[in-house]
């Protein structure tokens, strides 16, 4: 009778041990065909927020953003912070926050009757709301002071009765969804074209004159920013950085704060040296004529300092 009850035992022993791997798989498979997109991740209850209501939008503005609306979109990918769609005409995109980012796991909130759980729970929603009000602020400084060094055409924070638009779109499955937009907090930019495979085609095409005055037009952007005491906290050019009509633009707008000290010199060399150095390693592997020909624009702006500065990167980058 023991055996047939060790037996037993062991039985759902190993079931369960086989179940554990077969429903991380699942789940990992499921992540991987959707980039885990779904409604409710894209959904919030926030209430109005006057410190994310942004400037009205001119007639132009507002007529130019409504056609875009009147599109359906699909979906293109995500990010660290958002889900990206695909207008119709391939000419705009619209992102989506990705709320699940700054909601704690219901697990946790499982075991919250716990001192030590409560209290590391109230942390964490207080880091989350603090990373997300970031992106708020963010998102409204860019839209209000970056519009052309992002390509933003409208930026959405709050709740509204305003637009009375419905949204079509496609998630990365195909099924099709539909969001009433006066309820969602979402931007819309121009769709650019990422920085390296840009220059990559214009090497291609030998036009290595366009590809340096773009190389120039970006230390020109992040200057012109940095006199203006705003900075983008996140360094990662290449990964950020797209071109629009032959233009540099900041695909990513999640990390930009005002800070007056980028208007020191001592400051912005040191965040200049900071963005640009990763890029300029890629140039040399790739491109060694234009890493020199950015090189030399960064030794006009920081002198000697070029030679000794060394990279400090933040965390994320």
């Amino acid at each position: 009778m023991k055996t047939q009850l060790l037996s037993k035992k062991l039985k759902y022993l190993l079931l369960v041990l086989i179940m554990i791997p077969v429903l991380y798989g699942s789940g990992r498979l499921y992540y991987y065909i959707t980039d885990g997109f779904t409604i409710d991740n894209i959904t919030s209850a926030f209430p109005y927020d006057s410190r994310w209501a942004v400037r009205p939008l001119s007639s132009d503005e507002q007529t130019l953003a409504y056609s875009i609306l009147d599109q359906k979109f699909s979906y293109l990918g995500k990010g660290c912070q958002s889900y990206v769609f695909l207008s119709a005409d391939k000419k705009y995109v619209l992102k989506f926050f990705k709320y699940q980012r700054f909601r704690t796991q219901p697990w946790v909130d499982f075991f919250s009757f716990i001192p030590f759980v409560e209290n590391y729970l109230d942390q964490k929603v207080v880091k989350k709301r603090t990373k997300r009000e970031g992106f708020f602020a963010s998102w409204k400084l860019a839209f209000e002071e970056l519009k052309e060094e992002t390509g933003l055409i409208f930026v959405h924070l709050n709740k509204t009765q305003t637009l009375q638009k419905e949204l079509i779109f496609t998630d990365k499955m195909g099924f099709e969804h539909q969001v009433e937009l006066d309820d969602m907090e979402f931007l819309i930019q121009r769709k650019a074209t990422m920085l390296c495979p840009y220059i990559q085609s214009l090497m291609k095409e030998q036009k290595v004159d366009e590809a340096k005055k773009l190389l120039s037009s970006i230390i020109s952007m992040v200057l012109s920013e940095y006199d203006r005491g705003l900075a983008d906290n996140d360094h990662a050019l290449m990964q950020n950085t797209g071109v629009y009509n032959g233009m540099p633009i900041h695909i990513d707008v999640g990390q930009f704060v005002r800070n007056e000290q980028v208007r020191n010199p001592e400051t912005y060399n040191q965040e200049l040296f900071n963005k640009t150095f990763k890029f300029r390693r890629w140039l040399h592997k790739e491109y060694p004529e234009l890493a020199d020909y950015l090189e030399t624009e960064l030794k006009g702006i920081l002198g000697e300092l070029f030679y000794t500065l060394k990279p400090h990167f933040k965390p994320h980058d």
